[in-house]
């Protein structure tokens, strides 16, 4: 469970630049591939809430990596910024193949990760999505739905 204490304020100036002041973040776990699947596939699996970063042991954890959410400033989904330094090259290989993450299926959000970003969305929706590339990052612009 995610508790209230969980939530983890964004300080990195490279993040905050992004978005406006004030905008909340949230450190999650991000495991990719296609929930019907058993995680496997491209796509994003399921998103939990975590403590804060560590660092996985990326020869077992290749299918998952922590990353920051935020709410879209146009209020019609969410952005995950993905750091290089936390994917393992066959992750990158495999799920942001050409500048682009494929979705196949929805993606459930957990009520309490949508209870602390303040957000109605209950899903992120199949698609394709652009992967920017920044400075040690990555940014996905992902829809969602109520």
């Amino acid at each position: 469970m995610l508790l209230a204490s969980n939530y983890i304020p964004v300080r990195s100036p490279q993040i905050q630049n992004l978005f406006s002041l004030g905008q909340q973040g949230l450190h999650c776990d991000v495991v990719f591939g296609s929930p019907s699947a058993d995680c496997s596939g491209t796509g994003i699996c399921k998103i939990t809430g975590t403590n804060g970063f560590f660092i996985h042991d990326q020869k077992k954890e290749c299918q998952r990596t922590q990353a920051v959410l935020f709410q879209r400033a146009d209020k019609k989904g969410l952005t995950l910024i993905f750091f290089r330094s936390l994917l393992c090259s066959k992750l990158f290989r495999h799920h942001f193949w050409k500048g682009v993450l494929k979705m196949d299926e929805p993606c459930m959000l957990p009520a309490e990760i949508r209870d602390q970003l303040e957000t109605p969305f209950s899903k992120m929706l199949p698609g394709r999505y652009l992967v920017t590339e920044a400075s040690g990052y990555f940014k996905v612009d992902i829809d969602c739905a109520e």
